[in-house]
């Protein structure tokens, strides 16, 4: 759920898309009653220092608990002194103060990211106490930013992330045009690439293509990491595009022209190098193609979730839907990761 934020009654509608998350999570009343002020004190924040803003709250999962996400995102003047924005009590604007430190100490997770000049993005995540869990870590933590076009109650994109034996597999897909039947082909390759048991990306947009025959279509595109040989696959169909990212380097993956579920001449899977500092994107044309990572310093130690609501924020297209998914190695933190 976005919320545009252009003043603090906004954050009445934040808290109860905020709650009903929070409910389906599971959180608890001490964890949901954090979450509201939370909610509270970032679009608080956003007015007070930047004006306006968005506030993106979504669902979030990892090793079998569900939790919640916060994003929000500004283009105000930035933080000159983040360590002295973190406490409580500190306030440039003539108020109590409690805004960003609240926040930090209210939630499970909490990143930030800010630019003289150019804007803050804050991140926190919400989950239930930490309960045992006999499942291994996934070693790779992903982020998304899945929007529809304003207008659209609907998104027609989609995309997934599941562990398999011996990869982890992550799929973006945009459903032609926008609304309700772009989104029914984007849901229905999501199904596809839930239920498959392909390690590879050639099968998974095979099957995906037999199956979207009967919706208008998808660009769509699937990439499969290999952690104990170090590569990438990838393959895709139409206009989705990816790149692996590194501090040093940039290489863009190709798809080729075609459309889901109607015009299907090549699958071609391509093999690329993981390095343990890569950042993987994937990204719907919703999003300009001219990012560069390298603008942001300090970005590449940040969580994948706050990176893709940079990405959103600084390069919206604004007439489409539009998804950012971002992956990297899984970073030494708290227990509760997404």
């Amino acid at each position: 759920m976005i919320i545009r934020v252009t003043d603090s009654s906004h954050a009445g509608e934040a808290r109860r898309h905020a709650a009903l998350l929070a409910e389906d999570a599971k959180l608890g009343e001490r964890e949901s009653g954090s979450l509201a002020i939370a909610v509270t004190e970032m679009v608080t924040n956003l007015v007070k220092h930047a004006g306006n803003g968005t506030v993106i709250v979504e669902a979030v999962a990892h090793n079998g608990s569900s939790g919640v996400r916060l994003l929000g995102l500004d283009r105000g003047p930035g933080i000159r002194d983040v360590t002295a924005a973190l406490r409580d009590g500190f306030s440039t604007a003539g108020t109590a103060g409690n805004g960003l430190g609240a926040i930090k100490r209210l939630c499970s997770r909490f990143d930030i990211y800010t630019s003289a000049g150019h804007g803050t993005a804050i991140l926190a995540e919400f989950w239930p106490p930490q309960k045992k869990n006999s499942h291994p870590p996934s070693p790779l933590e992903v982020g998304v930013v899945s929007v529809p076009v304003k207008g659209e109650v609907v998104c027609g994109d989609g995309w997934g992330v599941k562990k398999t034996a011996e990869s982890m597999l992550l799929m973006v897909v945009d459903g032609l045009g926008h609304g309700v039947l772009a989104a029914e082909a984007a849901q229905e390759a999501q199904r596809v690439f839930s239920v498959s048991r392909s390690d590879s990306p050639g099968p998974i947009l095979q099957d995906s293509h037999d199956a979207l025959k009967k919706t208008r279509g998808a660009a769509m595109a699937v990439a499969s990491l290999n952690f104990e040989k170090r590569i990438l696959s990838f393959a895709g169909i139409g206009n989705i595009g990816a790149s692996i990212v590194t501090p040093e380097t940039s290489r863009g993956m190709a798809s080729h022209n075609g459309i889901v579920g109607h015009q299907l001449q090549k699958v071609q899977e391509f093999t690329f190098p993981w390095n343990a500092n890569g950042i993987l994107v994937m990204y719907s044309d919703g999003l300009r193609s001219g990012w560069d990572l390298k603008a942001y310093p300090g970005i590449w130690s940040k969580h994948p979730g706050l990176i893709a609501g940079i990405l959103y924020r600084d390069f919206l297209r604004e007439r489409d839907d539009v998804t950012v998914l971002v992956a990297k190695n899984r970073a030494e933190a708290g227990p509760h990761e997404a």
